[in-house]
């Protein structure tokens, strides 16, 4: 059962983030109040992103202030759903993380560049 397990990732605007298992999310029906995925407070700030995720899965974080980290998510641990998380990107008191983007492993090799088609060029 853990082999089709997929696991959520949630960040929030302060840095911090954690994943979490599907599992750990109940199925709500038509007239559901909602499920806490994060613990929402001073210290974490409100959440930026919340996605299915791969552990050879990157994401990459970007702040209101210019700052963009790009980490494996292999390297932000599994929690449990309503709690606080782990600090993902260290920010600056005055900076909030703004946008968060799913970068998949797809077979790309790091530093390859993908290959013009039909193989040749022709100068002219």
């Amino acid at each position: 059962m853990s082999a089709a397990e997929q696991v959520v990732l949630t960040i929030s605007e302060n840095g911090y983030g954690k994943r979490t298992s599907s599992f750990e999310y109940r199925i709500t029906g038509r007239g559901g109040k909602g499920i806490v995925a994060m613990a929402v407070n001073e210290r974490n700030g409100r959440l930026v992103a919340s996605f299915p995720v791969e552990d050879r899965d990157q994401i990459m974080l970007v702040t209101d202030g210019g700052q963009l980290i790009r980490c494996p998510v292999a390297g932000i641990r599994v929690a449990g759903r309503g709690t606080q998380g782990v600090i993902v990107f260290d920010t600056d008191e005055t900076e909030k993380v703004v946008s968060v983007e799913h970068i998949s492993d797809e077979g790309e090799e790091e530093g390859d560049l993908p290959e013009a088609e039909g193989g040749e060029t022709t100068e002219g």
